[in-house]
């Protein structure tokens, strides 16, 4: 049986570890875990002709290699939330476009297409020299599949499900909808050392060896990348997460990588985005158990804490400021699972506001802001610190004029208002019937956008 034939079968069972390695000319993902990683393999590239020497690009992009290796790695030191696969894509002297990785991740140009419900993760980025400075930047995107058949689409984006919150108003009245940013986020810079550059190279020496034993004297063989060449295994993580016990697909191989949690410290200080990789990873499986599309297993009940934790560790380090876009982001996912998890409307409402304080000319988190406020003061008994949701309905509007979605929120806000008696206090009810006549009209000329 051919590997990747055994490496999907086998990572069809629930709450698979899965893992490989893939030149970017051939991707793939395993089709049965609940959702993939896919670390792509950094750029190295240079602001100018002088500092891009050959032989120093062909040793930084060297390091990249190292790099996505030890980014997969560090993916089984975090939290997995079950059900995980992770296929870490290298150029392997070949050209290598995410766009191009992603696209056939999705349509099955090389294997089965992700399947409807299932997560996909990917990181990307580049390794730039500017003179005598070095600089990696990160980009993240990442989705749940929609049902929407391959070749449908006009762009790779109009297969991602929607991402949002949904708020019942009760009382016959449509629910609340507020759309999110897509979860396609681009990094600030982060400056790298020579001594970081040699510390990711020699720390992937140790890592890419495969041991006999759980000893780091034990006999071993370093993995070989080599073009065209896949290697798929079934990943056991022991005496927590110091070793990852490999079992090759094939049934030739099975050996013990040496994965020092330390280097995980490391990576992250460097790399905060990815604690925001695993805060999103976590996100979207719980989002995945709610929408109930496909048949994946659900994740841990503990899957919304642990991401809200990533996303405080990403927002609450020290420099976080320079990621202003990443960490509305961050803030606003907080808050939909505090929402949809708990039901803490009054935590999901100051996340919402810090996301839109750090992102003010983003229409989708007044949005979410409106939705909060309005499930604080209106959807039953009052609970202090709301402020009026039509405002919010309104800023975001006027952000976005043709944003239909804020259109409709404000017109069944202020259909609640007029049945509701009596009006809280902070919530403006004056000329109501006037104020729904204009935004009915404006609804009753235009197409209502589709929920998340």
């Amino acid at each position: 049986m051919p590997l990747l034939v055994a490496a999907m079968l086998a990572a069809s069972a629930g709450g698979a570890r899965a893992d490989a390695i893939a030149p970017c000319n051939a991707p793939f993902i395993f089709e049965g875990p609940a959702a993939n990683i896919v670390p792509v393999e950094y750029i190295a590239t240079a602001s100018d002709q002088e500092s891009a020497d050959s032989g120093r690009m062909q040793q930084i992009q060297d390091t990249a290699q190292h790099l996505a290796w030890l980014v997969k790695l560090d993916s089984w030191h975090q939290p997995t939330y079950g059900s995980l696969g992770v296929v870490t894509h290298m150029r392997l002297g070949r050209s290598c476009d995410p766009d191009e990785v992603l696209s056939s991740l999705i349509l099955g140009d090389a294997g089965a297409p992700i399947r409807a419900g299932q997560i996909l993760v990917m990181l990307q980025g580049r390794i730039f020299i500017e003179g005598d400075e070095i600089f990696l930047q990160s980009r993240l995107r990442a989705f749940r599949r929609n049902a929407l058949p391959p070749g449908k689409a006009q762009t790779l984006t109009g297969y991602f499900a929607r991402e949002g919150l949904v708020a019942p108003l009760g009382n016959g009245l449509p629910a609340l909808v507020a759309a999110l940013p897509p979860l396609d986020i681009t990094f600030a810079p982060r400056a790298l050392t020579v001594s970081e550059l040699r510390r990711i190279d020699s720390t992937f020496v140790e890592a890419n060896v495969v041991h006999t034993e759980r000893s780091t004297s034990s006999p071993g063989e370093p993995l070989r990348f080599a073009p065209g060449d896949r290697q798929a295994f079934a990943i056991q993580i022991l005496d927590d997460g110091e070793w990852l016990k490999l079992t090759d697909f094939s049934g030739n191989t099975a050996g013990y990588i040496h994965a020092n949690p330390e280097i995980s410290v490391f990576l992250h200080q460097k790399m905060p985005e990815l604690d925001f990789l695993n805060g999103v990873l976590g996100y979207l499986r719980v989002r995945q158990a709610q929408s109930g599309v496909g048949d994946q297993p659900p994740p841990p009940k503990s899957a919304a804490r642990q991401a809200q934790e990533r996303f405080a560790r990403f927002m609450e380090r020290e420099g976080a400021a320079e990621d202003a876009e990443a960490n509305a982001l961050a803030a606003a996912l907080t808050g939909i699972l505090a929402a949809t998890d708990g039901a803490d409307w009054t935590e999901a409402r100051a996340r919402f506001a810090a996301a839109a304080a750090l992102s003010p000319y983003r229409p989708e988190y007044r949005s979410l802001l409106g939705v909060a406020d309005a499930q604080l003061c209106c959807a039953a008994a009052p609970v202090a610190g709301f402020e009026d949701p039509a405002r919010s309905f309104t800023d975001s509007l006027s952000l976005d004029p043709d944003n239909l979605q804020a259109l409709r929120n404000l017109d069944a806000f202020l259909a609640l208002l007029a049945a509701a008696r009596p009006v809280p206090d902070g919530i403006d009810a004056s000329r109501l019937d006037q104020r729904r006549e204009v935004v009915q009209r404006v609804l009753s000329s235009v197409k209502a956008p589709q929920d998340p």
